[in-house]
C-alpha cells in the first residue's frame, strides 16, 4: 500500500449496476495531491464539456484528502466533485465528520 492512499478507486456505474475496483496511477497523487485535485483531473479527462449535469456520463466523485485519517488536527474533510446542475460548471463541495476517514480506512 502506498503512503496516504490505497492505490485503488471504486467505480460504481448506477446505470448498469456495475462495480469495479480500478488501480490508480501513483503519479496522480504526486501531481494533484489526492482529494479535490485528483477528482478535478478525473472530471477534466473523462467528462466532455458538452455533458449535461444529469447525464449518465457525468461523474460524481467522493474523495478524501491525503491527511484524512491521520492524527493531524482538522484533516477530516471529504470532497464531493461533479458537474453542477445549477451552473453546468465544475462543482466542489466539502463536508467534515467521520465519512472521510471511514472511506479511506475501508480501502
Amino acid at each position: 500500500m502506498r503512503y496516504a492512499e490505497t492505490g485503488y478507486n471504486l467505480e460504481v456505474d448506477l446505470s448498469r449496476g456495475n462495480i469495479e475496483r480500478v488501480e490508480t496511477d501513483p503519479g496522480l497523487t504526486e501531481k494533484y495531491l489526492g482529494g479535490n485535485g485528483t477528482a478535478a483531473k478525473l472530471i477534466w479527462d473523462r467528462v466532455s464539456p458538452e455533458t449535461d449535469a444529469f447525464s449518465p456520463d457525468n461523474l460524481l466523485i467522493f474523495s478524501a484528502g491525503l491527511l484524512v485519517g491521520t492524527p493531524v488536527p482538522g484533516c477530516n474533510r471529504t470532497m464531493v466533485d461533479t458537474i453542477s446542475p445549477q451552473t453546468n460548471f465544475f462543482s466542489h463541495s466539502i463536508f467534515g465528520g467521520y465519512f472521510g476517514p471511514e472511506l479511506k480506512h475501508a480501502g
